[in-house]
């Protein structure tokens, strides 16, 4: 049997675990180095130019979309927003996000809104089409080169994105609230490049996070929370191609389009609790955190991709953390490490009866290949940041830092079909160097904050229309009756390593 080869929880294209990945309550489970995107990484954070710290320091900015209970911290009505520019080098991604929300405080109650419009680049060649290597172009035949199938207008290029939250203090340091945030999704970024050959991709889905968070503050910089959530993906992606063969008849090639379905589903549900506490001397602070997330993925699309094959599969990952951090006039550092073991385990179903190579017979339905996946991640984040009085009421500050992702996993695999096993190991290395500069006065601020994350690869362009062949020149090149795969040698997309850079403009303004 011929495998389709899909991608095995590579959550690059995961809403759930981009949004949240890099502080703990949503785990991104990923088992090729994909570069993500930051496509979702358009949240305002008043810790993203020094590293990301969340452990052992609070971020007044983002802490209440993370646990809805930390709304309580704040204070009266404040409009705030965080317009947010991305992009992938080698023009493999990028888009612009315009976020803009309100918090209120009142008495015991508590909410925010947020709504945001993001539009994305577009990636691949200009027209969104097919085209032909330089073989076929100059084979001594008539060839009828395909065009597009799919509509890509402008709003197929745009998501919607809309937040709210709502909370009550109960007294004696005890909060509880509750959040929903909800995206319709016409594009996910890099989707595209991960069907070569297509003439286009057309999107469509939404996604939907929960979260009910409880805090308790115990005293100053004391706390412990608890956050229980739920994070629900469903993308459709019709993929179009054009099936080129020779008429020998007409004696000329004939284009027949053909459109392709394909679903991710993804349904995630964790639970997170955090502590933190001063030292005895007050300007240090320590904090802890265990994360769990179990992770059903009924549907994975089908890349073309040479990675572990998987038409489904689960995983239980979990997150054990400390930090470190201390705030003394005019310095703020901190340090996060975190060690995240992650067991998943995906397969393939066969689509008709296959013969096992021992004579048995495979029904449809059944599980032709497994993969079991064990992974011994490690995050370790480091930040400073300085801040400069200017005047009685105005302030700057300079903030530096950085992230290491480490990621080890060993796959064992079992192919049903063969009946042999394998094994095999994986690591490499994922490096973030943020910076930012805030500016604040009379309680309004302006911010600005960039990131800069490498060791990572998407499909690589060159010069010609954009795209990079890998052709075995050993093939013949030639005219015969079994379709364009005679004519055509064999090719592929090349994995290159790339660069992310994000860069956010985040203000708040107090009403009242």
């Amino acid at each position: 049997m011929a495998y389709r080869h899909q991608l095995a929880f590579v959550v690059a294209f995961s809403l759930p675990a981009a949004l949240t990945a890099a502080h703990a309550q949503v785990i991104a489970v990923k088992s090729a180095p994909i570069a993500d995107g930051g496509q979702f990484a358009f949240l305002p954070s008043a810790n993203l130019g020094m590293g990301g710290l969340s452990i052992a320091l609070a971020d007044s900015s983002l802490d209440p979309f993370i646990n809805p209970a930390k709304g309580t911290r704040l204070a009266g009505m404040r409009v705030f927003g965080s317009p947010t520019f991305f992009s992938v080098s080698r023009k493999a991604g990028g888009g612009l996000t315009l976020p803009v929300g309100m918090s209120n405080s009142s008495g015991a109650w508590f909410a925010q809104l947020v709504l945001g419009m993001q539009d994305m680049d577009r990636t691949g060649p200009d027209n969104g089409s097919n085209f032909l290597p330089p073989e076929v172009l100059s084979a001594n035949s008539t060839t009828v080169v395909p065009t597009s199938t799919t509509s890509d207008d402008d709003a197929s290029r745009q998501n919607n994105y809309v937040h709210g939250l709502v909370g009550r203090r109960f007294g004696r340091g005890l909060s509880v609230a509750a959040s929903a945030s909800w995206w319709t999704l016409n594009i996910m970024d890099g989707v595209e490049l991960y069907y070569p050959g297509s003439n286009g991709v057309r999107q469509h889905g939404e996604a939907l996070d929960l979260r009910l968070g409880v805090l308790k503050e115990l005293g100053a910089g004391h706390s412990f929370e608890v956050l229980a959530l739920h994070n629900r993906l469903g993308m459709n992606q019709d993929v179009a191609f054009t099936d080129t063969f020779w008429d020998p008849t007409l004696r000329q090639f004939i284009s027949q389009p053909r459109i392709e379905p394909n679903a991710d589903r993804t349904d995630t549900w964790g639970l997170h609790l955090a502590y933190m506490r001063p030292l005895a001397d007050s300007t240090w602070r320590v904090g802890a955190i265990l994360t769990g997330n179990w992770i059903d993925q009924p549907r994975l699309p089908s890349y073309d991709l040479p990675e572990v094959p998987a038409d489904a599969g689960r995983a239980h990952a979990y997150n054990l953390g400390g930090g470190i951090s201390r705030s003394t006039s005019p310095w703020t550092l901190g340090f996060d490490a975190i060690y995240e073991p992650i067991w998943s385990r995906t397969w393939v179903r066969a689509d008709q009866p296959t013969e096992a190579r021992d004579g048995a017979t495979i029904e449809t339905g059944g599980t032709t290949l497994e993969n079991q996946f064990h992974f011994h991640n490690g995050i370790a984040r480091l930040g400073f940041a300085n801040t400069v009085p200017i005047s009685k009421d105005q302030t700057l500050r300079l903030e530096i830092g950085g992230q290491l992702r480490a990621i080890r996993y060993r796959l064992e695999q079992w192919d049903a079909v063969q009946q042999s096993a394998s094994a095999s190991t994986q690591h490499w290395n994922e490096w973030t160097r943020t910076w930012g500069v805030s500016y604040r006065l009379a309680g309004a601020s302006v911010d600005y904050r960039g990131s800069l994350t490498t060791g990572a690869g998407r499909p690589g362009f060159d010069e010609f229309n954009g795209n990079v062949f890998l052709v075995d020149r050993a093939a013949p090149v030639g005219i015969g009756g079994g379709g364009l795969r005679d004519v055509i040698p064999p090719f592929g997309l090349q994995f290159g390593k790339v660069r992310t850079t994000t860069h956010q403009i985040s203000f708040s303004v107090p009403i009242r």
